[in-house]
Formats: structure tokens, C-alpha cells, sequence
């Protein structure tokens, strides 16, 4: 979204957490951050009023910034560490707008949702959940639709076939044991597996076409070189897949609130567009056994990938861009005819 807003001449700050991933990322990609000590609303009495106390300090943080910064518009993605400025921004009558990326919303959405001008949100499902909520898909990012599969291959420097395994940002350490165990002896395909850099210490393999990696900034070449995906059911991993149109083995996170994960699975499983795998299915043996019967299928491998590839949202970035613009200069052409 950055980076489309960007390319039409908008200034784009972010305002996150100092413990979430953004802290890295937001920088790297040259955007400036404004990192607010935040914490989950989860836990014991004792944590939940530290986290209280945070958010209340960050909202009057929030609002010093935005005075600031003066923005014509403000999206917020969900999480506690978008609410401080999206309340923030609420308060100080800027058009304020949530996109919530998962089947379910979350509960900083549901309860934000009740402050701001509109509702955008990835899954259809997630419109019966919030009040006039508009579905314009998942902001993707123009690489995974662009980048060939030659190319891929060639920047990797794998051999094809191609397995893809990765759970998501933060990994998955249950996917990740089950592929170490899996693929780590010997195998007629190359697998490139996304650990996690909290997974990766704990991992090794004594295949030569099994590479491990604690991460990927351009998850757009993995995925472009794989003929088949085992992944995580985060709403940003199944869209990536569906970008690049990849035949894909979905294994929903079984502890994500309100089981949300599982209904962002079933939404590509349902239009066969990917084969679910339940985690309490996942072992070494299950996911080789998965993973070649797909290899071995090339029919089911192309039906599902061209499936998977006719649910990707690719206008979504730009539709939401669209939406902040023109609420942003519809509240500059009001503020210069009030002053007026």
C-alpha cells in the first residue's frame, strides 16, 4: 500500500510497535516509523492494565503525531498496534479507514470498526462480521505477479521440481520440525523451506537440495520457483500464492483467535483452489507423502493452481489507494472552502 501511494507523489509515515516486525521492515523499505511501546490485551489482570496503560499513552502520542503530520487520510491494518492511531485519528476527524485481512476480524478491528469512515476487508466472509464493510481483496505487492518462474529458479539457483514450505513471517515451528524431518535425507525435488528466525537455530539438514533459510525479504522468488506450497493459512501467505498462482497444501494455524486461519483456509479449499492439511495431521511422513502425491499429479497440480490463481485480488492496492486519496482530497477541498 506504501509503496502504491508513494508512486502517486503521497507522503506515507507508519506508526507500529517497537516489539513488532515492522521495526526492521518499515525502515528497510525507507519509510519512517513511529514505534510506540504497545503490548497485546491478553493475559493476567496485571498485564492487561500495563497494556491499558500503553494504549491510552500511545492514542495521545498518536494524536501529537497526527497534529504533526497533519495526513489527508489514515489505514489502519488491525492489531493493537494500529489502534492507537487509528482511535487517534478517529478523534481528530481524519478519514480513518481499517482493511482487515482474515475471514474473521480481529478484536481490535471489530471494536474500531465502530469509529471510523469505512470498513475494507480481503475475505467476502469478513463483510457478515463488520457493519457496511466493502470487499476490495488483499494488497499485494506487483512483484509476485510479474516475477517468472525462470527467473525464480535462476536467482535461487535451485533445481526444479520445487518445494515450497514456509508458515508465514514469524514461522511455524511444527511445520518446520515435520519438513526438516521430511526432506532432510534425500529427495528427487529441491525444497526451499522459510523457517523463521525464531526456528532456525533448531533446524538442519543433510540433503543437498533441501535448503533452509531464516528469511525472505523477496518471498516473491520462492514462490514464483515452487511447483507446490505448504503453508500457513495467514491471510498475506494465501494471497502471495494466489498472485503468483501456485498449487498450494494450506495448513491453518489450529490456536488463531477465533479459529480464523481455518475459514481463511477453507475459502481457497472450497473453490479447490488448495488442499487442506490439519496441524494435528501434520507429521513427516503425512507431509512427504502430500507433497510428492501433488508432485506425482500434474493435472490436480495445474487445476489447483489455476484456482488458486483466479482468486488473486490484483486491483487492491490500488482500489484502497483510491479510496485514502479521495477522502483525503475531498477533506482539503472542505478545510479550504470552511476557511474561506
Amino acid at each position: 500500500m506504501a509503496d502504491k501511494l508513494r508512486a502517486r507523489g503521497t507522503d506515507v509515515r507508519f506508526v507500529g510497535s517497537t516489539a513488532g516486525i515492522e521495526a526492521t521492515l518499515v525502515p528497510e523499505a525507507g519509510y519512517p516509523l513511529h514505534a510506540l511501546p504497545l503490548a497485546g490485551l491478553s493475559g493476567g489482570p496485571t498485564a492487561r492494565a500495563r497494556a491499558g496503560l500503553l494504549l491510552l499513552k500511545a492514542v495521545l502520542r498518536c494524536r501529537a503525531i497526527l497534529k504533526d503530520f497533519s495526513p489527508g487520510a489514515v489505514l489502519g491494518v488491525g492489531g493493537y498496534a494500529s489502534a492507537p492511531a487509528v482511535l487517534a485519528a478517529s478523534a481528530l476527524k481524519i478519514p480513518t479507514f481499517l482493511h482487515e485481512q482474515n475471514s474473521v476480524p480481529g478484536r481490535v478491528n471489530r471494536f474500531a470498526a465502530r469509529f471510523i469512515r469505512e470498513v475494507l476487508v480481503a475475505f467476502p466472509a469478513a463483510a457478515e462480521h463488520l457493519r457496511d464493510a466493502v470487499p476490495v481483496g488483499m494488497p499485494t505487492r506487483e512483484e509476485f505477479s510479474r516475477t517468472s518462474k525462470e527467473e525464480a529458479i535462476e536467482r535461487l539457483g535451485v533445481e526444479p521440481p520445487v518445494v515450497l514450505i514456509f508458515g508465514g513471517s514469524g514461522g511455524a515451528l511444527k511445520l518446520n520440525l515435520a519438513a526438516a524431518e521430511a526432506f532432510g535425507d534425500t529427495t528427487p525435488y529441491s525444497v526451499y523451506q522459510i523457517s523463521g528466525r525464531r526456528d532456525f537455530a533448531r533446524l538442519s539438514t543433510d540433503n543437498p537440495r533441501h535448503r533452509i533459510v531464516a528469511y525472505e525479504n523477496d518471498l516473491w522468488y520462492p514462490l514464483a520457483a515452487a511447483d507446490v506450497v505448504v503453508t500457513r493459512a495467514g491471510a498475506g501467505s494465501l494471497f502471495d500464492a494466489a498472485a503468483v498462482g501456485r498449487a498450494s497444501i494450506i495448513v491453518p494455524y489450529p490456536y488463531a483467535t477465533a479459529d480464523h486461519q481455518l475459514y481463511n483456509a477453507r475459502y481457497f479449499t472450497d473453490r479447490d483452489a488448495g488442499e487442506l492439511l490439519l496441524d494435528d495431521e501434520v507429521t513427516a511422513g503425512t507431509m512427504r507423502t502430500r507433497v510428492e502425491t501433488l508432485l506425482e499429479d500434474e493435472a490436480r497440480r495445474e487445476r489447483l493452481a489455476r484456482n488458486m490463481h483466479a482468486l488473486a485480488t490484483s486491483e487492491a492496492a490500488d482500489e484502497v489507494a483510491d479510496r485514502l486519496l479521495e477522502a483525503a482530497n475531498a477533506a482539503a477541498t472542505e478545510t479550504k472552502g470552511n476557511s474561506r
